[in-house]
Parts: C-alpha cells; sequence; structure tokens
C-alpha cells in the first residue's frame, strides 16, 4: 500500500506501484526515465522531447488542452505532472473526468527536485536514492564571494525575462548570482526603457534546439548562453545548467576585475 500526498497538499492512495503512468509535463517524463521507470510511461505531452526514448511515446497534448479520449485509450493507472501554477480545481477536474488518479509535483526551487525524484520512486517502485543524492550533492556546493547581478533572457521579441519566485530564480541564487529583476511576475515582459535601468554584470540568453540565436537586448557585458532546458526543466540535467550558469557567474566576475 502506498500512501503519499503531493504538492497541492492532496492525498493519493495505490494499492501497488504505477505500472502505466501518463506524464503530463516535460520535466516529469524526464524523471521517470532518469529514476528507470520509462518503461511504464504510457504516454506523454507534445512537448515531453527527452530522453530521446520519450519522442516515441503516444501524446496527449498538453495538461491545459489534453485529449480525454487519447488519456482514457491509454488506460493509465496513474497520471503525474510538474507545474508550479496550476490549481486544485482543474486536477480535481481532470480526475474525475477520466477517472485515475492525479499526483502533483510543484518544482519552486532547485531543491524541491531530489525530493520529486524520490517521490517518483516510491509511486513506480524504483529506487531513486542515489541520484537524489547526487542532486543534492550539486546543489550543496556553496558559492563563492559576492551574488553577481545577472539577468536571463527567455526571449528576444518580444522580450520576456527571469523574473522572482520561479525555479530558475532560485537556481540563479544557487549558482552564486542575483537576479536584477526582484518584483513582478516569474517570466516578465520588459520594455526598453526598463531594460536600460538594469545594471546586470552577466546577461544569460536561454537558447532552444532549431532556433536561430537571438541577439542580446544589452551590450558590453559579459554574456553567456545556455540551453533553456538545462536551466527551466527541474530535472538532474540542472547539474550541467547549474555548472554552466556558475561558469559564466566566475567568468562575468574575472572580467569585470581585469
Amino acid at each position: 500500500m502506498l500512501n503519499l500526498t503531493d504538492d497541492l497538499g492532496r492525498r493519493l492512495i495505490l494499492t501497488q506501484p504505477a505500472r502505466r503512468i501518463l506524464s503530463l509535463s516535460p520535466a516529469t517524463t524526464e524523471n521517470l526515465f532518469a529514476i528507470g521507470a520509462g518503461s511504464a510511461v504510457v504516454g506523454a505531452t507534445s512537448a515531453c522531447d527527452f530522453p530521446v526514448e520519450a519522442q516515441k511515446l503516444p501524446r496527449v497534448g498538453d495538461f491545459t488542452r489534453p485529449s480525454y479520449e487519447k488519456i482514457l485509450a491509454l488506460k493509465p493507472d496513474l497520471i503525474v505532472f510538474d507545474s508550479a501554477t496550476v490549481k486544485k480545481p482543474a486536477v480535481e477536474s481532470l480526475a474525475a473526468r477520466v477517472r485515475v488518479p492525479v499526483f502533483v509535483q510543484r518544482s519552486e526551487k532547485a531543491a524541491d527536485v531530489p525530493h520529486h525524484l524520490e517521490a517518483l520512486g516510491q509511486l513506480t517502485g524504483k529506487s531513486a536514492t542515489a541520484l537524489a543524492a547526487q542532486v543534492r550533492r550539486a546543489l550543496a556546493t556553496p558559492p563563492q564571494g559576492k551574488p553577481v547581478p545577472v539577468l536571463v533572457q527567455i526571449s528576444a521579441s518580444p522580450l520576456f525575462v527571469v523574473g522572482p519566485g520561479s525555479f530558475v530564480d532560485d537556481l540563479i541564487r544557487v549558482a552564486g548570482g542575483q537576479n536584477v529583476i526582484t518584483t513582478g511576475d516569474s517570466f516578465p515582459q520588459l520594455t526598453r526603457e526598463r531594460l536600460l535601468t538594469l545594471k546586470p554584470q552577466l546577461y544569460v540568453i536561454a537558447t532552444y534546439p532549431g532556433q536561430p540565436e537571438t541577439p542580446p537586448a544589452l551590450r558590453n557585458i559579459p554574456m553567456a548562453r545556455i540551453p533553456a532546458d538545462l536551466l527551466f526543466r527541474p530535472t538532474p540535467r540542472l547539474r550541467e545548467g547549474l555548472r554552466l550558469l556558475t561558469t559564466a557567474l566566475r567568468a562575468a566576475v574575472k572580467s569585470s576585475e581585469d
């Protein structure tokens, strides 16, 4: 008997580990494969593209526009997804519509990732202890020196950036940076006028596969391009995103001292 509480405070009771899982978020799909439970995933969303094996899974849309017919056809015994914005009524509506248990994870901080890996391990009967420990060790290294002001660009036109209270905002802190966007939404749109008032010491551009490189909205400051998935997805790959971000921050400090 499995008795867990998800991040919305909803209690989930399973008589045995899940054997047919529907993942409704890219991070969940990636994490299930990472802990060795990929064979139990019977369906995913159109955005679930990692690892490569996940690209072969049947698609059901995404959480905001799922195909209930496709969900029912896959006969899942558990639906899991990660969302920092979903509300309990929407989850309850989905669970009632398809009559399948739903487990929600909310990755709001980097430290949530190892906890979520362990929870997925419990749900699937897989051991995620070692992988979770590796992620915790990567997050435990204290940053050196004073926090470095940094701006992370999500898109150039329109200009969206990382704001406060987001998963990436916390990752910036763990890496030794300080987000120059301290008020407003988690992913605000900036005007040119607002941008010119900011004084980041490092400008990070999130990059996306198959898309052309976008120029930085600010010039004459150190810049780093980091794959968006390594920054925005709460998965074990955040270790690589953290390494790249930390390296860029240190280089920015060195550049300012030269």
